[in-house]
């Protein structure tokens, strides 16, 4: 993880370094709700309630409509687990941390009040768990920690507040996210808002 950040500061300071002079350079803060479920038969027995997520983004928009947007991502999303009716995950949580290279393409002109944009991205998520099993009557803890490579498909809006704050939201679906030494496969989508600041 600390090598991700690291890499993360790295482009970051590239991006902003580049673009330094560009109107075009942003940080957007969001908030997200993620609707989230388990599969394969290591999830059986496992329940995971939905939950909230935090992020940052930064980059620059380039082109004459500004239509393109280039940037890098890093956030955090926690959820809960707990047993399902057949028995088998006392209780416990899940946390994953996406780092992740970010691309929009926004249509219509930069000056209309309303824009909206396509998104993929594709990047790096960490994947943390910590909980207990229930196993012939003993309470077992277990936990385990690893990363894969995630990909992300997104379609939003952005509404102009001011010259340069826009209110961000929209829609991603996130595939690849897997438990570490497991067959979890974990199903995430997420509706999500934030604040465009560019300068």
């Amino acid at each position: 993880m600390k090598a991700n950040l690291r890499t993360l500061a790295i482009a970051t300071c590239l991006a902003l370094g580049t673009c330094a002079q560009a109107e075009g350079v942003f940080v957007r803060p969001e908030l997200s709700y993620n609707f989230v479920s388990l599969n394969g038969s290591n999830a059986n027995g496992i329940n995971i309630k939905d939950g909230l997520g935090y992020g940052i983004a930064v980059g620059n928009r380039f082109g004459t409509q500004d239509e393109s947007e280039f940037g890098v991502s890093v956030g955090a999303m926690r959820f809960s687990l707990s047993p399902s009716a057949v028995g088998g995950v006392g209780s416990g949580n899940l946390k994953a941390i996406p780092l992740l290279a970010n691309y929009r393409y926004y249509f219509g002109a930069k000056a209309n009040a309303v824009r909206c944009y396509l998104a993929p991205s594709i990047g790096w998520t960490t994947v943390k768990t910590n909980y207990t099993i229930l196993s012939g009557g003993t309470m077992m803890s277990n936990g385990s920690t690893g990363g894969n490579f995630t990909g992300c498909a997104g379609v939003g809006a952005v509404v102009k507040l001011e010259n340069t704050v826009d209110l961000d939201f929209g829609y991603r679906y996130v595939v690849g996210l897997k438990v570490r030494n497991t067959n979890i496969k974990i199903t995430d989508g997420a509706l999500y808002a934030g604040l465009n600041f560019r300068f």
